[in-house]
């Protein structure tokens, strides 16, 4: 019984620590990031919002990957990148067969990163409340 026990104890104990891991691997940061959208070289002012998430150190133990993010351009699309790149203070973002995307600065908040069918966003982002 007590074998029992002590074997129910630890699996909780190890059930609670891989929940814990689930749930905080990842901080997440909102910005409104305010630019111009390059198309066939004609440039408009544009307004999108990112969001993104910076897996914690222990994710490395499973995935190459050091985040996500989320692209919205309002009423048009959003975008998923499942697979983000540090190279100091910029985030790499990329397409699935190492086809690259854009990056975001987490130094100067500047974003730059292709939305779609040849459009590209560059501008200047400020983080935003959750």
């Amino acid at each position: 019984m007590k074998i029992i026990k002590t074997a129910l104890i630890f699996l909780g104990a190890l059930l609670a620590a891989f929940f814990a891991a689930a749930y905080f691997s990842a901080s997440e940061s909102r910005f409104e990031c305010r630019g111009v959208v390059t198309e066939q070289g004609v440039e408009s002012p544009a307004r999108v919002f990112l969001k993104l998430e910076r897996y914690r150190w222990w994710v490395g133990l499973w995935s190459d990957s050091w985040g996500s993010a989320w692209i919205e351009v309002p009423s048009e699309t959003v975008i998923y990148v499942g697979q983000i790149t540090n190279a100091g203070d910029l985030l790499a973002f990329w397409e699935p067969h190492d086809k690259f995307r854009g990056n975001f600065s987490t130094l100067s908040k500047t974003l730059g990163v292709g939305i779609y069918q040849g459009r590209v966003f560059e501008g200047t982002c400020t983080s935003v409340s959750q």
